[in-house]
């Protein structure tokens, strides 16, 4: 076995999880499938296929390079860039070229893009309000300050969207509170003339959550991918994982009582032990802080990470598995009853999982990069 590792990407999982998603929508309601950071770590090209192939309404993705990379792989569905264009004219020709619908995230933008777009030609955009998150966006008064260009100036307001702070958070209250001042600030741009088709504020934990967040459309991201921001968030709804991180034991030892394993020494052996070395650490992506905090999965059965996760290698405690031998398959997370979650591991990481499967090496099999593909 040459490979370090492999990662495995089931799209069926993906297509699966956009349907039990529409299932859990009200009619009407459209999807716009987030693909942005190389559709998490799966792989832009072959996700944006997948989506549209389902029938999703649009794509997100940050920038536009990312989406060049959707559109070089022959997806035609419109693309939200959430992160706006440059306010460069061959920017603006772009857009239109490859079908792009860039976000208004703020006045100065709005003015630069509206001054560079040729007479008599229309750019449809999406604007952002702010209503809480306070990273992107215009707030409901800037908006309302705007209305002039941007109810007579060369854009087309094809949606108006904000972005929820906790609702991966059930019980906070600031979705409610952020729905309540996004639909104020809409009536209020309404009746300055201002009416956009599409209203859109929900990601995958108010997509899974409220369906008074659901609006227009909502923006699923981490839930295509098989995960929950929250347990206890749309538990009646099946979701797979699409990516299985998995490598192999490349030798067992066994260890007295007191032996120090790995960098350091931070475990040692509290029993004569058996220590699988598993070919993977964090040159491939498998977190350094989940030194003696992670867990695998090794024939169906969870052991746990021992000792510093070092660059090519980690070590696990099969003491309780004496059955295993070198050249066993480890799963290090996926799809299955026994595969550990990659949101519990981010967790005992002390991060998130949307971080472990986005920091899959691109060389690991399997784990392809399509960030550079030129348009």
């Amino acid at each position: 076995m040459n490979a370090r590792a492999v990662c495995a990407i089931d799209l069926d999982a993906l297509a699966g999880n956009l349907s039990a998603l529409r299932r859990a929508l009200a009619p009407g309601v459209r999807v716009c499938a987030v693909v942005k950071a190389n559709a998490y770590g799966h792989g832009a090209a072959a996700c944006a296929q997948t989506l549209a192939a389902g029938g999703v309404e649009m794509l997100a993705t940050a920038s536009p390079d990312e989406a060049r990379v959707v559109r070089a792989a022959g997806v035609t569905v419109p693309i939200l860039v959430l992160g706006g264009i440059d306010s460069r004219r061959d920017a603006v020709e772009d857009a239109w070229r490859l079908g792009l619908v860039p976000s208004l995230l703020d006045a100065e933008a709005a003015r630069a893009l509206a001054a560079v777009v040729p007479a008599g030609r229309r750019l449809r955009v999406h604007l952002k309000l702010d209503t809480g998150m306070n990273r992107a966006g215009l707030t409901p008064a800037a908006a309302l300050d705007l209305v002039p260009l941007l109810r007579d100036g060369p854009f087309e307001i094809d949606g108006l969207y904000s972005h929820l702070a906790c609702a991966d958070e059930p019980s906070h209250p600031a979705s409610r509170q952020q729905l309540e001042a996004f639909a104020a600030a809409s009536a209020d741009l309404e009746a300055a003339g201002l009416r956009p088709k599409i209203r859109h504020l929900a990601n995958s934990a108010g997509a899974l959550g409220d369906p008074a967040l659901h609006l227009d459309m909502v923006r699923p991201g981490l839930a295509l991918y098989g995960h929950r921001p929250n347990p206890a968030l749309g538990p009646t709804v099946a979701l797979r994982p699409v990516m299985e991180f998995a490598s192999w034991i490349a030798s067992i030892r066994p260890v007295p009582t007191g032996t120090g394993i790995g960098y350091g020494w931070t475990w040692q052996a509290k029993r004569p032990s058996l220590i699988a070395t598993i070919r993977v650490g964090y040159a491939q992506g498998y977190p350094r802080a989940l030194s003696n905090r992670g867990w695998v999965s090794l024939r169906g059965q969870r052991a746990p990470v021992v000792g510093t996760v070092s660059m090519e290698h980690l070590s696990v405690d099969v003491t309780d598995l004496p059955e295993a031998r070198a050249g066993d398959r480890v799963l290090l997370w996926g799809a299955g009853p026994e595969a550990p979650d990659v949101m519990a591991l981010g967790c005992a990481a002390g991060t998130i999982g949307y971080e472990l499967l986005t920091g899959v090496a691109t060389s690991v099999p399997g784990r392809e990069d399509d960030s550079d593909e030129p348009a």
